[in-house]
């Protein structure tokens, strides 16, 4: 197939032409995010709070998704490398039966325990109510997000990434037109937008179901009927995907421990200016993690076909190409700040943080300058198969750095959320520079043992 090639083919080419939809996909699925947040903000302070406490949870469900989707991906790109199909179908066929065991798993243990998670927290009183009606929802949906990451996987590893468009333009239009509809119009406050951003994912599951086990439009072929357990594919996709998901469970560890900072220095109004300023935020991060993604999709299948030089070509271009995107998409939130702050202060409930959530989005968003070395070189452990380097790098980067120089810049030398903002900024750009070095070391080492 057309983009089995592509991911064998000049690898500069192949990292744009895969990552083009998927970074389209990753942006429009992120909107609901925002969406969520613009329309809860109507609610109230307390309200977009509460999607800020809500925050480690969300992101350890999508720890759970998406770490199995990139041992997929990875898995998949790799054997259609080696021009190994059969092989590759077996992924496939391995990959549903993991998510549904993935998400039963993660909704037993984490729905009993939301009611003490966010009082570990640190979040109480109306906040903390509603933080709970708001990411129990999306808990009890958890299985819909692993089984869905988990067919984005298969589409992603082989480089068929326009389906994967499709489907997440389709869920997350849905989830745009559902929100108010949800919120307002049925009266379900703060629930209704999780209930919206669950049917945008079984919108985006049912086409994707339809294109692999219907329409039969993907390189690899999915038939449960002829599951049979296979360790060897187990470790492989465990040895990716756990530490992929640990990432994102290091990032959700992180927010866990930040909210606590937050609420100490800034309380609730500043977990409400730092929720917002970091949606914004956010949507800067999405071009790089496209590319990231395809750049996993493209390093696995050359690694798979030992072209090392193709390799090397694919992680550095990744790297030029997300710092540019980066330095522009840093200035444009910087310069247009004043307005992006009306999307949660556009009531008068919420405009009492509009002052404050400028002077975030003039700090927060420089992070962003120092992700693309973070992402490419996560996204290129991955591609060879050795997550756990990838773990490595994140623990440093969200559980070493950003907490400390946030806690010292906050607490200790007394800046409040100013610290909080320095804080993320400085330890990303410290996390950068180890990624960077450690990125730069494997590669010469692959190289230097396919000379020798």
């Amino acid at each position: 197939m057309k983009n089995v090639e592509l991911l064998l083919d000049n690898p500069k080419k192949a990292v744009i032409e895969v990552s083009k939809p998927i970074i389209v996909a990753t942006f429009v699925e992120s909107i609901y995010s925002l969406v969520d947040s613009i329309w809860v903000s109507g609610l109230g302070a307390e309200a977009l709070a509460a999607v800020g406490a809500s925050f480690p949870i969300l992101i350890s469900i999508y720890a759970v998704s998406w770490g199995l989707s990139i041992g997929i991906s990875s898995g998949i790109a790799r054997r259609v490398g080696a021009k190994n199909k059969t092989e590759a179908d077996e992924v496939a066929n391995h990959a549903v039966i993991l998510a549904l065991i993935a998400g039963i798993l993660y909704i037993i243990a984490v729905y009993p325990n939301l009611d003490m998670l966010f009082s570990l927290m640190g979040t109480y009183g109306t906040c903390k109510s509603l933080a709970i009606q708001y990411s129990g929802i999306l808990v009890l949906g958890t299985l819909i997000f692993t089984i869905c990451d988990a067919l984005y996987g298969i589409f992603r590893g082989e480089g068929n990434t326009k389906i994967v468009m499709i489907a997440s333009v389709i869920g997350t239009l849905t989830n745009i037109i559902l929100d108010p509809i949800f919120i307002y119009m049925l009266n379900l406050g703060i629930s209704g937008a999780s209930y919206a951003t669950l049917i945008a994912v079984i919108i985006s599951l049912l086409i994707l179901s339809y294109n692999l086990f219907i329409k039969k439009s993907c390189y690899v072929t999915v038939k449960l009927s002829k599951f049979k357990p296979n360790l060897n594919i187990i470790a492989d996709l465990i040895r990716v995907g756990i530490p992929s998901a640990l990432i994102e469970m290091t990032v959700a560890v992180s927010f866990f421990i930040m909210t606590s900072i937050i609420m100490i220095v800034g309380g609730s109004k500043g977990l409400a200016v730092y929720t917002g300023a970091l949606r914004i935020t956010e949507f800067g991060f999405i071009p790089m993690l496209g590319l990231a993604s395809g750049a996993t999709s493209v390093i696995g299948a050359t690694y798979g076909a030992r072209s090392f030089e193709k390799l090397k070509t694919a992680y550095f271009y990744t790297i030029k190409v997300g710092v540019l995107m980066e330095i522009i998409i840093v200035a444009l939130i910087m310069f247009l700040a004043p307005m992006l702050a009306y999307l949660f202060t556009y009531t008068e409930v919420s405009m009492g943080i509009h002052e404050e959530l400028v002077k975030a989005l003039r700090i927060i968003p420089l992070y962003l300058l120092f992700s693309p070395l973070i992402l490419a070189t996560s996204a290129m452990f991955q591609g060879i198969g050795k997550g756990e380097k990838s773990l490595i790098i994140s623990i440093f980067r969200s559980l070493i750095c950003h907490i400390s120089y946030a806690y010292v810049f906050a607490v200790i030398l007394g800046l409040g959320m100013f610290g909080i903002y320095g804080g993320l900024v400085a330890g990303e750009f410290t996390a950068g520079i180890f990624a960077f070095l450690f990125g730069v070391l494997t590669v010469k080492a692959l190289i230097k043992y396919k000379e020798g």
